[in-house]
């Protein structure tokens, strides 16, 4: 299996915030074998910023996520919120 049918088998979480971003950055990251440094010399963002978004303690603009995503060959998407199992 090449490198773009592995990333097309890639699990889509749902992000309702900061925590759940930081946590798919980490995933994608790590799935692509990439360091916080390497990830940030791509992008021109700070490791430790990396690592705060990772943690889920930084906002950061959706361009810097969005760069992010890119260089980890993700994209950002938006559906319909699904309701969670205990909700009517």
């Amino acid at each position: 299996m090449g490198y773009q049918n592995a990333m097309d088998t890639f699990p889509t979480y749902p992000i309702r915030s900061l925590r759940q971003a930081g946590t798919v950055l980490r995933a994608r990251r790590a799935a692509r074998k990439i360091s916080q440094k390497q990830l940030g010399e791509m992008t021109g963002t700070a490791q430790s910023t990396i690592s705060d978004i990772e943690n889920g303690v930084v906002s950061v603009s959706l361009d810097v996520y969005l760069r992010l995503l890119e260089a980890l060959g993700a994209e950002l998407s938006a559906t319909d919120r699904v309701a969670d199992p205990g909700q009517h």
